[in-house]
């Protein structure tokens, strides 16, 4: 007898809410550290006051933080071999959170935005 296929497939990409993203992210950050900062920067950008999850991105960011934070402490951890990226070794990340100011950068978008 001949298996009859599904009729239904939801084939495809699905777009991932901001939500997820933050959530997929603190789970790949365990042995990817690349692909966690680029969704990271994808989840950020994703932010608006129409969309406001500043306290889910500073929660997650800390998790992951604190995640290759304590991967220092294991016998196992090579920094160089951890923060690899293709055949580059790229120094250590942060992903830094809406609560930490950076100044230059602020100083540069005030004056960006008061251009005349």
């Amino acid at each position: 007898m001949v298996k009859s296929s599904s009729k239904f497939s939801p084939g495809g990409y699905t777009v991932w809410s901001t939500k997820r993203t933050l959530r997929e992210a603190v789970n790949v950050a365990r042995f990817s550290p690349w692909c966690a900062v680029e969704w990271m920067e994808e989840a950020k950008g994703q932010l608006s006051l129409e969309n406001p999850l500043f306290e889910e991105f500073d929660a997650a960011a800390t998790r992951i933080n604190n995640l290759w934070r304590s991967y220092e402490r294991m016998h196992w951890y090579q920094a160089r071999e951890f923060w690899r990226r293709g055949k580059v070794v790229m120094p250590p990340q942060r992903i830094k959170t809406f609560g930490e100011v950076d100044v230059s950068t602020s100083a540069q978008t005030l004056t960006e935005l008061f251009k005349i």
